[in-house]
């Protein structure tokens, strides 16, 4: 149950901080070998009682863990709205893939959906299948009707699917009263829809497409990513140095001419964690359980990327260089 009691919750947010991972053993994973990783995250009680069952399944581990962060969060959250709100992204993978699956003319996505949701996987099975979005937020729900609406007359797109339900989503953010969601949903716009960019600029793809696959603008307006696309790769990171990210965002896209992407994806990644970190110490709004909760998900992506890594026979250099920021360190 939610409580109202904003200094309880972030006294409880506080003793759970004590068992995030850290930078300490997070270079111990590194530098062993996969079982000896493991060790490491079962030694810390990470998964909790997945991790006492001596399971060899990492994702099984980050799936533990996150579905107690997930509940802590809903227990002790003063704001639940704004909390759900973080929570919801999950909603928003689970109505791709079943929308997507529905247009195939599959079944229920079963264990391809999220947990940690506002809504139960199987709840929104139902509702994708018979086409019944009343219980959805306002957004989503008129996001698939549009698509029911369009795809009854024209080629069904799975492209255009993520693009409406992301786009959603991202306006639920915009739309919150709360200043740090703006700001958090509009700065990973700007990275997102620097992605796109990137990617379809090295697919050659047409303006009419990118402008279908831009999240609803955050800091830096539709036009100027539009205009990008026309631009020699050396000037797209002048270009885009616009908002509260825009010298990361220049860097990272520079940076993605050499090593690709994934440059824009870390440097997302790191910023938005140091957004969250904040409001990491105050003692009175719910900026701490936010916070706890990007980071507990921060350290899911380190953890899946070591031991992705290890498993793979990769470097520690690779890793290294691959590896996010931590929440506090």
């Amino acid at each position: 149950m939610a409580q109202d009691n904003a200094l309880y919750a972030v006294a409880r947010i506080r003793c759970h901080e004590n068992g995030l991972i850290g930078r300490e053993r997070m270079a111990r994973m590194i530098a062993g070998t996969a079982e000896e990783a493991m060790q490491v995250l079962t030694g810390a009680g990470y998964g909790g009682a997945a991790a006492g069952e001596g399971t060899a399944d990492v994702e099984a581990l980050i799936a533990a863990e996150l579905a107690r962060t997930y509940a802590l969060v809903r227990e002790v959250s003063p704001e639940p709205a704004l909390t759900e709100l973080f929570l919801m992204q999950a909603d928003v993978h689970n109505l791709k893939a079943l929308y997507k699956l529905r247009l195939l003319g599959g079944g229920d996505a079963g264990p391809a959906l999220m947990q940690g949701g506002a809504f139960d996987p199987a709840a929104l099975a139902r509702m994708v299948r018979e086409a019944d979005y009343e219980a959805l937020p306002a957004p989503l729900a008129e996001a698939l009707r549009g698509l029911d609406e369009a795809f009854s007359h024209e080629a069904a797109d799975p492209v255009r699917v993520s693009a409406a339900l992301d786009g959603a989503y991202f306006r639920m953010g915009y739309a919150s009263k709360n200043a740090f969601a703006v700001a958090y949903f509009k700065a990973k716009a700007d990275f997102e829809n620097a992605l796109a960019l990137l990617r379809l600029g090295a697919m050659g793809a047409s303006e009419e497409r990118l402008a279908a696959a831009l999240m609803p603008a955050g800091n830096i307006p539709e036009k100027t990513f539009l205009k990008a696309a026309s631009l020699p790769a050396d000037q797209l990171g002048k270009a885009l140095e616009q908002g509260p990210a825009g010298e990361v965002l220049r860097r990272a896209v520079e940076a993605a001419q050499q090593s690709g992407p994934q440059a824009v994806e870390r440097a997302r990644d790191n910023y938005l964690i140091r957004l969250a970190e904040q409001g990491r110490f105050d003692q009175d709004t719910v900026a701490p359980i936010v916070g706890y909760l990007l980071a507990r998900e921060q350290e899911a992506r380190c953890i899946r990327l070591i031991l992705t890594a290890k498993r793979n026979g990769l470097p520690e250099s690779i890793i290294t260089e691959r590896m996010r920021v931590l929440y506090g360190e």
